[in-house]
């Protein structure tokens, strides 16, 4: 067998043998990173609703007086321009044809 066959063949086992692990890896329980958050300036917060929206209906506000994206205290009563009444999970449906 000449050499260049040989060569190919090891170096294809072990591409092989790479994807595998890198497949087994990915496989692995998922932890999201922390996300990193705005300040209440950044993201324009203010502690009054805007109209009939408020942070308390946001999909972003955690009980009882949080936000995954704005960082401090935030009022439910609250708003910021990152205001949804869609939850994270839901957008981008549409991209994906469904």
């Amino acid at each position: 067998m000449p050499d260049s066959l040989s060569r190919r063949a090891v170096v294809g086992s072990l591409g092989a043998a790479a994807c595998g692990l890198a497949a087994g890896a990915s496989a692995q329980a998922y932890v999201p990173q922390k996300q990193k958050q705005l300040t209440k300036a950044a993201a324009h917060y203010q502690d009054t609703p805007k109209g009939d929206a408020a942070c308390g209906g946001c999909p972003y506000f955690t009980q009882p007086n949080g936000c995954v994206v704005v960082e401090g205290e935030i009022s439910p009563t609250g708003w910021c321009p990152m205001f949804t009444t869609f939850s994270p999970l839901d957008r981008g449906a549409h991209a994906a044809g469904r």
